[in-house]
C-alpha cells in the first residue's frame, strides 16, 4: 500500500467464464451448456445467458436440462483450460495496476491503490474494464471498495463502487451470504430473521 493513500481494490467476477470461453472459440446461437461428469452423472457445469433465462441451472442433471429444453446445445467442459484462461486474464488485467490476484476459479482481484487516476478515475477505469470485457465476449461483474471482501460482495450481489470509508453503507442492504458464510450458517441466520448484513450488524 502506498504511504498516505487509502487502499482501493477491484473484484472482477466472471459468472460464465467457462461458457463464454467456449463460445468465443466456437460461437453459436441459442441455449448452451457445458457438461461435466460428477458422481456418475453428467451435469450442467456452466451455461450461457439464454439457458439461464430458460430456467436451467448449474449442477442440474444434463438429462433433466435436455428434457426441459429440447433445443439445448452442449459441449464437454474443460476446467483445466478455464484455469489457464483465467491466468491469461490475470496477465491482461495487470495493465490497470501492478498487483492482480486470482479470486477462486472465476474471478480476479486488483489492487488499484494509487493507479486509478491514470485512467481518469475509478468510474472511468471500471467503465474501461467493462468495455474491454464486452469486446472480448466475456460477462463480468465488478465491485470496487476499500477491502477485498467488500469488493467481492459488491461484484457478486450488487455491482458498484463503494466510496472510500463507506464500507458498512455499501454492505448494509446485501444478503448475509455476501459475507461468504457457508450455506448452513447463512440459512440459520435467515431463519432467525437476519437476512441482510445491516440487520446482522445491528
Amino acid at each position: 500500500m502506498l504511504e498516505g493513500i487509502d487502499r482501493r481494490l477491484v473484484s472482477l467476477w466472471f459468472p460464465r467464464l467457462a461458457s463464454d470461453r467456449a463460445l468465443r472459440a466456437r460461437p453459436l446461437e441459442g441455449p448452451f451448456v457445458l457438461t461435466l461428469k460428477q458422481n456418475n452423472a453428467n451435469r450442467v457445469y456452466c451455461l450461457n445467458a439464454e439457458a439461464e433465462r430458460l430456467g436451467l441451472q448449474r449442477g442440474m442433471a444434463y438429462a433433466d436440462a435436455r428434457a426441459f429444453c429440447p433445443d439445448l446445445q452442449s459441449r464437454p467442459a474443460d476446467p483445466t483450460g478455464d484455469t489457464g484462461f483465467l491466468h491469461v486474464l490475470r496477465r491482461w488485467a495487470s495493465r490497470y495496476c501492478p498487483w492482480v490476484g486470482l479470486e477462486g476459479g472465476d474471478g480476479l482481484v486488483l489492487d488499484i491503490t494509487g493507479s486509478a487516476h491514470l485512467f481518469g478515475g475509478e468510474e472511468a477505469m471500471v467503465a474501461d474494464i467493462r468495455a474491454q470485457m464486452a469486446r472480448a465476449g466475456l460477462s463480468v461483474r465488478i465491485g470496487l471498495a476499500d477491502t477485498r471482501g467488500t469488493a467481492w460482495a459488491l461484484a457478486h450481489y450488487n455491482e458498484g463502487i463503494a466510496p472510500p470509508g463507506k464500507m458498512r453503507d455499501a454492505l448494509h442492504s446485501l444478503p448475509v451470504a455476501a459475507l461468504r458464510l457457508d450455506d448452513k450458517t447463512s440459512v440459520a441466520l435467515q431463519r432467525l430473521g437476519l437476512r441482510q448484513i445491516g440487520e446482522l450488524a445491528a
